[in-house]
């Protein structure tokens, strides 16, 4: 987990609302929205590095142990099976909405 560095946390707006945004070294990122321990997840991205090389795994990784739950919501449906392993590890509780070919018509608990 050293190769991602030490968490660094800023907030943003997003609407009306106050987005949270984990940042790690070499583009690493994670987005959501914190509601007390709860995390409800948008997006992780990895930036240019190449992916499958476990930098995602990584990242959530440290910050598990920041929240009670983490829900991932907008999930992009190629994405799919990253996100159900990452349940199956325990490293997020829920997954939520899911975009199919643009439309949220799937629920996944």
């Amino acid at each position: 987990m050293e190769r991602l560095g030490v968490v660094k946390e800023n907030t943003y707006l997003y609407g009306k609302r106050t987005a949270t945004i984990y940042r790690f070294k070499n583009g690493v990122r994670i987005i959501g929205f914190k509601q007390g321990d709860y995390f409800d997840l948008r997006v992780l991205t990895i930036g240019f590095n190449p992916s499958r090389e476990g930098l995602g795994q990584c990242a959530l990784k440290l910050v598990r142990p920041l929240f009670r739950a983490i829900s991932v919501n907008e999930i992009n449906e190629g994405a799919l099976p990253f996100w159900k392993k990452m349940k199956e590890r325990g490293l997020v509780n829920n997954l939520g909405t899911v975009k199919w070919e643009g439309h949220y018509d799937h629920m996944i608990s």
